[in-house]
């Protein structure tokens, strides 16, 4: 589909609660450009106190702004039984009640703006070349956090292209690494369901850069980089899943938006996710692509269940 619509030794698990409650706060809220160095600054917002902190991965060509918008509850778009936001239907707007705010009160949470995911603004992460591979994406995480002073455990919560950055960040920085929620995600077990021919259509659309929508990714690319990492250590993990179809029954053929791989693809990638990751899975999310603008609560309260998880030191979220 197109992505466009972020061990070290343990403390017993009463220590890390207690840690939690006392640690001060790490930093101050801020927004605004981070220098990573190379001549390169990138765009982050980071609000609220406590460990684990946790990052938020946009999908292709959005950014730290998604997380701070919701469709409203009485929207039309609610209704529909597809992806009406896919398809410009309903209206975002920025609330209290959205991911990134939400979950400020309970922990340290950040979020960002890959290169070319924003049009405008004084503060536009510097442009790279496009398409452009998830390493260097999760590379450009690594160094923004560091550059910050966001230091880890950290819980990953990555959204549909984020979900290779965020695995690629994982399997990389191992011991920096606490949790995991997939947001109805990009998985390299798609190669498990769709047929070759799918594969290869779905990587180009998604290489396709334009003026008005510029990030591009590399999705072959990045699946043969994942391969060549270490397996990940079992973590506590979520994976919610879309279950609104990306299009309306009645529209043509020729303007569907999935570019290769089918709905049903997903679907089955996101419960191989699961089992891989030996995670909770979430399917009755009443959301299309966007869960959290459809269902922020969900997203939330997966974020929490697996932030005390850390806390606790539960190598898993149960049942």
């Amino acid at each position: 589909m197109s992505l466009t619509v972020r061990r070290s030794l343990r403390l017993a698990p009463m220590a890390i609660a207690l840690a939690s409650l006392v640690a001060p706060a790490r930093a101050a809220d801020f927004s605004g450009l981070v220098d990573i160095g190379g001549g390169r600054k990138m765009y982050l917002e980071c609000s609220g106190m406590g460990s684990p902190t946790v990052v938020l991965i946009s999908g292709k060509g959005n950014g730290a702004a998604d997380w701070s918008e919701v469709l409203d509850p009485a929207d039309p778009a609610h209704e529909a039984d597809y992806d009406a936001l896919a398809w410009g239907k309903g209206g975002l707007h920025k609330s209290e009640s959205a991911v990134f705010p939400m979950v400020s009160r309970f922990t340290r949470v950040c979020a960002y703006d890959r290169p070319g995911v924003r049009l405008d603004g004084p503060d536009q992460s510097t442009p790279v070349a496009q398409p452009h591979p998830a390493d260097q994406a999760a590379n450009d995480l690594h160094r923004l956090l560091t550059a910050a002073g966001e230091t880890g455990p950290y819980v990953l919560v990555p959204h549909s292209y984020g979900g290779v950055v965020a695995t690629l960040f994982a399997r990389t920085w191992p011991s920096e690494v606490d949790g995991l929620v997939m947001v109805d995600t990009v998985t390299p077990l798609m190669r498990l369901i769709a047929n070759p021919e799918a594969l290869a259509k779905w990587d180009a659309f998604n290489r396709r850069s334009a003026p008005e929508a510029p990030e591009a990714v590399m999705l072959t690319d990045a699946f043969a980089k994942i391969d060549a990492t270490a397996p990940l250590r079992e973590l506590p993990a979520v994976v919610l899943a879309a279950d609104k179809p990306w299009q309306p029954r009645s529209a043509p053929k020729d303007s569907d938006p999935v570019a290769g791989v089918t709905f049903a693809d997903w679907q089955a990638s996101e419960k191989l996710l699961a089992t891989s990751l030996n995670a909770k899975l979430g399917t009755k999310t009443n959301s299309g692509h966007n869960i959290y603008a459809y269902s922020p609560q969900l997203v939330i309260d997966a974020i929490r269940e697996v932030v005390d998880a850390v806390r606790n030191g539960e190598p898993k979220v149960g049942p």
